[in-house]
């Protein structure tokens, strides 16, 4: 039985370990989409992840198919996490990996890759006058809606750039990420806590199981004696 429960108890400490060993994510959900969201707590609002997507959407309908990666910290980069807050070495490491995985066509030779970051925008393959078209365009702060807003801004303005102009959706206002302003709990506590949980329970149980193994015969009462 307490094998059984190690047993257990490892495999929910290595199973968050595992997931983020995987590479790089984005890479990964890009090849079937055009937009990586950041992983809780980090989660963008459904509002302002709608608009995002309706960006997208209408600029490549206009002929400006753009994938796009939200990165709010390093679990978002996987394996790569000494890539956070260096945007445009993470878009040409992003870029690469998709080439590697996507047969292009004549119009398009390579991704537009676009990449958010609390520090700042990176991304290749965006049109000749990208940089123009960036001038100034960043996130305020790290919160997830506001790098989900940026970069819905910046796809207008790269789409525009190129001669291909989109309308943009309403872009709702960016909520405080978790654990600001008091709302919410902390990052640290929304990852520890399960472990300790775990932890209590199984400690719980040791406690009960030595009694029981440790337990004496009770002593005899005097009608038993007889």
């Amino acid at each position: 039985m307490r094998r059984c429960i190690a047993l257990i108890t490892l495999a929910l400490l290595l199973s968050p370990a595992s997931a983020m060993a995987d590479g790089d994510p984005a890479s990964d959900v890009l090849l079937a989409q055009d937009i990586f969201l950041p992983y809780a707590p980090n989660t963008v609002s459904p509002p302002v992840a709608a608009a995002l997507k309706t960006t997208v959407e209408r600029a490549r309908k206009e002929g400006y198919a753009i994938k796009i990666a939200l990165i709010a910290d390093a679990r978002d980069l996987g394996s790569v996490g000494q890539l956070l807050n260096k945007p445009q070495d993470y878009a040409n490491l992003l870029t690469q990996e998709i080439s590697l995985n996507v047969t292009h066509g004549d119009t398009i030779p390579e991704p537009r890759v676009l990449t958010v970051q609390p520090a700042g925008l990176g991304g290749n393959n965006l049109g000749d006058n990208a940089g123009d078209a960036l001038e100034g365009v960043l996130p305020e702060q790290g919160a997830p809606d506001e790098l989900a807003r940026t970069a819905a801004v910046a796809v207008g303005k790269l789409a525009a750039a190129e001669g291909k102009p989109i309308d943009l959706p309403e872009l709702p206002a960016a909520a405080a990420a978790p654990g600001e302003d008091g709302g919410g709990l902390p990052a640290w506590l929304l990852y520890t806590a399960p472990v300790l949980l775990v932890g209590i329970a199984i400690a719980g149980m040791n406690a009960r199981m030595s009694r029981v193994d440790g337990s004496e015969e009770p002593a005899a009462t005097p009608e038993s004696a007889h």
